[in-house]
């Protein structure tokens, strides 16, 4: 999938047989298990074709007026609602949730268990970018507990929080729970005290110009499902 354009490369279908093009413009915390999403969906609705477009929350929502529109629009709580208030979807619904996280070496050999000792055990510490969903969060971490954060490398994508963690190039990182889920071997992964602040919300709702708002609700509706659920809590993703 290319970031930005509408694309089907993970969820090609018979081209020959789809009566129907859906689009799906998802926050790009959400790239793998969308991808995983659509194609179960395409399998469970024959004919269907979804097309994916991954960005951030916010360009996301700014892009709404631009044709061709999405069919159904998945992102920040936030920027969920600038888009409902606009009239631009109707009935978003909260489905799935991000939260900080810790990642050590495997077996946490520094004793890292706070995030007080996450920026204070003088271990190299990896952080996200501030202008990231997941940098915003330690930054609101650092300031509800009173940590200042000192001294951290920052890395463009929380994959490469985890990655800097994994190769050995810091010994404590913050991501969110999405991008280092409890079967990733390279590290060991721990919550700590004090990270309901860093919480993310995601919603989902079809838009308002979608030309095909019956199977848009279907997919919305999959997602919301129990299937649905599980399939997020296999990503790391918790309830909203």
């Amino acid at each position: 999938i290319v970031f930005g354009d509408w694309s089907s490369d993970v969820c090609s279908s018979d081209l020959a047989a789809v009566p129907m093009t859906l689009r799906v413009s998802v926050d790009q915390a959400m790239r793998t298990v969308f991808s995983e999403l659509a194609k179960r969906f395409q399998i469970d609705h024959p004919g269907t074709q979804i097309q994916l477009k991954f960005k951030r929350s916010q360009e996301l929502a700014d892009e709404l007026e631009r044709e061709p529109a999405p069919d159904v629009l998945v992102v920040r709580d936030v920027d969920m609602n600038r888009a409902a208030q606009t009239g631009q979807v109707k009935d978003p619904t909260a489905f799935a949730a991000n939260r900080l996280v810790i990642v050590t070496p495997p077996g946490n050999p520094n004793h890292v268990f706070t995030f007080t000792d996450a920026v204070r055990s003088g271990a190299r510490l990896a952080v996200c970018a501030p202008e990231l969903a997941c940098g915003a969060a330690t930054a609101r971490v650092a300031e509800s507990l009173a940590v200042p954060l000192g001294p951290a490398q920052t890395e463009r994508t929380a994959n490469a929080v985890v990655d800097a963690v994994a190769e050995g190039r810091a010994e404590v990182g913050l991501p969110y729970s999405s991008y280092a889920t409890s079967d990733e071997p390279r590290v060991t992964t721990l919550s700590f005290p004090g990270d309901a602040v860093s919480v993310e919300r995601y919603s989902i709702a079809v838009t308002t110009k979608s030309e095909n708002q019956n199977r848009a609700q279907q997919l919305a509706d999959s997602v919301r499902s129990g299937d649905g659920h599980r399939l997020m809590s296999a990503f790391g993703f918790g309830a909203p």
